[in-house]
């Protein structure tokens, strides 16, 4: 069977590595000259960094699982793992001590710092009231909507932060239900599952790269550089018109972008009314910063965050990647950073890092980098595509595709490994 994946990024890597376990053929096209799509390495000033710091969790069994595929041993060693965290410099510490699930989480708020005896109870309760609904709110509301009674301070340092990481939304806009689901695999189950998981080694050679020599190893190709421009159906089978001429094969997978696989679509007269489903999804940023102090900095933690004037979280590269005083700091989702110029993203990091460190001199920054379209908008009531299309043999898979993951990496990593396995049973 010959079967063309759409886009090498992780959606269409996951779909192609699951497709060639099943002892199928598959052609893997890549516009861009490195696979990865918007989670990959990228040069910048005569060095290589990430196009965006990512942070997994322990409950990305599916990324994990692919990952031990393709490279054996290296979720062992791909990562920094650091038991659920939340350090506020000054302001609020909590930490999931090593006990079995779910005793480290009601003891992580139990003796957390900065949060009275009140602000505990009630998150406590707030989790036991989820648990009673099986984490399957009957209403779709917004999560704002869904901590309203939360006290200030538990919204702010302990919902929002961490809906903003998962969601990449503004807690006004973005889905309980989804958030929902998140916190049922991070807090559920194994107590491994809320640990954060931080990248010790580039993106690109975390999955990208492996999965690529893994699957040209088992028989399937990769063309990288190779745009697909027109897909129509031939044959019993489809034509992919790509950069370097045409190919027919017997299935189809669109797994590039969202913006791609709409123009796709619209030229195929039965999936018009989905590409107008993908145009209609909104998206939300995603900005890293990173930047080199000329003095080493000593973290408590690995990652530590500010919730004003807007959520910052800072990785501790020294520590996680061995490079001498450098930090990543994100900024997710819409806000007034996105205004900010170098000089002002300078000034705003180092003033919060003083807070931390006490007087420092000022750092240089390496690198600015803004993914605009980096994640779906994770609305209450968003339709998604399905994997499904009216077209026989032509399937779709993403972190936008239909699916109870938010755009995160293992949302796209079981979005391919579902497509495939709905195209198998397909067969």
């Amino acid at each position: 069977m010959s079967i063309a994946v759409i886009g090498g990024g992780w959606a269409g890597l996951s779909a192609a590595v699951e497709l060639t376990l099943a002892g199928q053929q598959v052609t893997v096209y890549e516009s861009a000259l490195e696979p990865g799509g918007r989670a990959r390495r990228v040069h910048a000033k005569k060095q290589f960094l990430d196009n965006g710091q990512h942070l997994l969790i322990g409950a990305y069994s599916e990324t994990l699982r692919l990952m031990d595929i393709v490279n054996p041993g290296s979720t062992e060693t791909g990562f920094v793992r650091l038991p659920l965290t939340l350090d506020y410099p000054g302001k609020v510490f909590i930490r999931a001590p090593r006990l079995p699930a779910p005793l480290h989480l009601a003891f992580s708020l139990l003796f957390a710092h900065g949060l009275s005896l009140a602000d505990k109870l009630a998150a406590i309760r707030f989790i036991q009231s989820l648990k009673q609904t099986g984490f399957k709110p009957p209403e779709d509301l917004s999560v704002a909507q869904a901590v309203a009674q939360q006290p200030e301070r538990v919204r702010r340092y302990l919902w929002e932060p961490l809906c903003v990481a998962a969601l990449n939304t503004p807690l006004e806009h973005a889905s309980f239900r989804v958030f929902s689901r998140v916190l049922q695999d991070a807090l559920t189950g194994q107590r491994g599952n809320s640990d954060f998981l931080i990248p010790a080694r580039d993106l690109s050679s975390l999955f990208p790269e492996p999965a690529c020599n893994w699957l040209a190893k088992n028989g399937s190709a990769i063309k990288t550089g190779c745009r697909v421009h027109a897909l129509s159906p031939a044959n019993h089978g489809w034509k992919v018109v790509h950069a370097n001429g045409e190919t027919r094969h017997e299935q189809v997978v669109i797994a590039s972008s969202a913006t791609q696989a709409a123009s796709l679509l619209e030229c195929l007269p039965q999936c018009v009314e989905i590409a107008r489903q993908i145009q209609a999804i909104q998206y939300q940023p995603i900005v890293t910063v990173y930047a080199d102090y000329p003095v080493p900095l000593t973290f408590r933690t690995p990652l530590i965050g500010w919730v004003d004037p807007v959520p910052l979280f800072v990785f501790d590269l020294q520590t996680i990647q061995s490079k001498p005083g450098r930090i990543a700091v994100v900024a997710s989702a819409s806000g007034e950073h996105l205004e900010w110029d170098e000089a002002r993203w300078r000034d705003e990091v180092h003033t919060r890092m003083q807070q931390a460190f006490g007087t420092l001199p000022p750092p240089a920054i390496l690198q600015r980098i803004m993914e605009k379209r980096a994640t779906f908008s994770c609305t209450p009531g968003l339709l998604r595509p399905q994997q499904t299309t009216p077209y026989r043999g032509l399937y779709l898979a993403g972190d936008y595709v239909a699916g109870p993951y938010p755009a995160t990496l293992e949302g796209a990593v079981r979005s391919g490994v579902k497509c495939a396995q709905t195209l198998l049973d397909n067969l």
